[in-house]
């Protein structure tokens, strides 16, 4: 049985009212197509929900390379630094520099459930740590190492592992590019939620993996065919690199727009002597 997303007592449901993500004590709006409701709107939102005393509403989307989004301030308290509980875990961090989605608690909650005991987990475009902070304080004799390129979020990844105590998570900082040779062999597991464009990373990934090793990748697509042209891209990959890929589970993760999806695939690999992916001596 999966498990299900842990509810914290101070996270608040959204009101039946308006539609809205809840970060903390904050709620983030879309504007699209609300233009001169959105004041309205941020205000209803505040008068039906005492513990919410900010409203922020998306002012445009996901872009560069460190993932951020901007936001503009509708109404409350004007402060945009959030204090976020999912899973028995406080995370602190600014949204408009750090790529965190409460929509992706499930799929914390869901890997979280599948790391075994012993472990060694990697996560890549860690953020700032939802995934590696879940997975180390849940399994305390596991060992999580998450890497980040973008500075902002990665200090926040380190201010995370440091606040929820957890001593077995690592937060690199870098690019995984130049960062993958350091872990290579290093993981029994891979995460890598970076749906843009995770399929780019596939060398890296296996490099990190273990001979035996699994891998969570997310992929962004159209609805009708993502899963479908990301399996065939996985196993063009496994087959110039010579692993084998067993698919384990497939699900979609939430719509992106009316014809895009986001998925996320679980598929198991065995490396051959014969593999094409670099080893390198893991440096301590």
């Amino acid at each position: 049985m999966r498990p299900r997303p842990t509810n914290d007592s101070n996270q608040q449901k959204p009101s039946k009212a308006a539609h809205f993500d809840l970060l903390g004590s904050t709620a983030i709006i879309e504007t699209k197509n609300l233009k001169d409701k959105g004041k309205s709107l941020a205000e209803l939102i505040l008068k039906n929900n005492k513990n919410i005393k900010t409203v922020l509403a998306k002012a445009g989307p996901v872009t560069g390379q460190y993932r951020t989004r901007k936001y503009r301030y509708v109404a409350g308290k004007r402060r945009y630094t959030v204090e976020y509980r999912e899973s028995g875990c406080t995370f602190s961090f600014d949204p408009r520099r750090t790529f965190f989605s409460p929509r992706l608690s499930y799929e914390r909650s869901r890997i979280n459930g599948l790391v075994n005991g012993g472990e060694n987990v990697m996560v890549l475009f860690a953020g700032a740590g939802p995934f590696v902070v879940v997975i180390a304080k849940s399994h305390k004799d596991v060992h999580v190492v998450g890497i980040e390129k973008n500075p902002y979020a990665y200090r926040m990844m380190k201010k995370n592992i440091a606040n929820n105590k957890v001593l077995n998570a690592i937060a690199d900082k870098g690019d995984v590019k130049k960062r993958a040779h350091f872990y290579s062999g290093f993981a029994d597991r891979v995460v890598m939620p970076l749906p843009w464009s995770s399929i780019d990373f596939l060398d890296d990934a296996i490099r990190i993996a273990k001979h035996e090793a699994i891998i969570h990748i997310y992929v962004f697509g159209e609805t009708k065919s993502v899963l479908k042209e990301s399996l065939k891209l996985i196993k063009l990959h496994a087959k110039k690199n010579h692993y084998s890929v067993k698919r384990l589970f497939s699900r979609t993760v939430r719509p992106y727009s009316a014809k895009e999806s986001e998925i996320v695939i679980d598929f198991k690999i065995l490396k051959s002597k014969r593999s094409n992916v670099k080893q390198h001596k893991q440096k301590k």
